[in-house]
């Protein structure tokens, strides 16, 4: 995988799937090129049984610094409405299929976050930053509004006070107010970002990887159940866990007192 795409660099080791951004010199601005190959990456990996994590990241100093000047924001400009409306529904779509798929994914932001770029962050399941890593939402320093799941996502991680501070201002956050506030989980020392996300993401793969993929399911719509029909939900899922290969491993090799072989089945 890889070869054919422009605006990314794909990278595929033991079910692990690193997609890297690669606009380097343009700090890795969104671009509908590099929308339209993270896009189909994406669902490229969600229906490869093969690979089993994510982890995305950036090439150069940033991690993603947002929509691309002159690439998309400038280009929106000449659309009507309803094209404004298609055009941004294609962006968003990697936020979708990156929330939906049964698979974690992994933030490694090595740089600067901002705007579509820190939605893009929120969107994965786990985000590791390197101590020289920035946030913001910088939405409205255009005077616009953040369209990439940051409205969904931010007052979930960090509160609605904190969201309302950070998408009214678009003022730019350390790594360290970061992770005191909950808009990243981990953050490491830039040297060691790469080990640290490849550790991770090697103990996730070598896991239960259909109860993995189902747990994050399982969060996911408990978010907007109450608690009966969360149970109620999470009851069904088990019902399908318990019938698995992996799910027997783990019990015969608990009475065996061995580590488990999990293979995602």
């Amino acid at each position: 995988m890889g070869e054919n795409y422009e605006a990314i660099f794909v990278e595929r080791e033991r079910g692990i799937l690193t997609i890297t951004l690669n606009r380097p010199k343009n700090l890795n601005a969104m671009s509908p090129q590099l929308i339209g190959d993270l896009k189909s990456a994406l669902l490229e990996a969600a229906k490869d049984s093969e690979i089993k994590v994510l982890v995305i990241t950036g090439a150069g100093r940033a991690f993603c610094a947002g929509g691309d000047v002159e690439l998309d924001l400038a280009y929106i400009t000449k659309l009507s409405s309803l094209e404004v409306r298609e055009y941004l529904a294609g962006f968003a779509s990697v936020i979708q299929t990156i929330y939906h798929m049964e698979k974690p994914v992994i933030a490694a932001i090595n740089g600067i976050a901002v705007g579509g770029g820190c939605d893009l962050a929120m969107a994965c399941d786990i985000r590791i930053a390197s101590e020289k890593a920035k946030f913001g939402m910088a939405y409205i320093r255009m005077g616009i509004v953040s369209d990439l799941g940051g409205v969904y996502f931010l007052p979930r991680l960090v509160g609605m006070g904190r969201a309302k501070l950070l998408c009214f201002t678009g003022d730019i956050v350390t790594a360290e107010y970061a992770e005191k506030i909950g808009l990243v989980d981990q953050v490491v020392p830039e040297s060691e970002l790469k080990g640290v996300v490849a550790e991770l993401a090697k103990k996730l793969a070598s896991g239960p990887t259909q109860a993995i993929g189902l747990y994050k399911h399982a969060l996911h719509q408990s978010s907007h159940m109450d608690l009966d029909t969360s149970l109620l939900y999470t009851n069904q899922i088990q019902q399908l866990l318990v019938t698995t290969e992996d799910f027997k491993e783990a019990f015969t090799s608990f009475l065996e007192k061995r580590t488990p072989i999990f293979k995602g089945r």
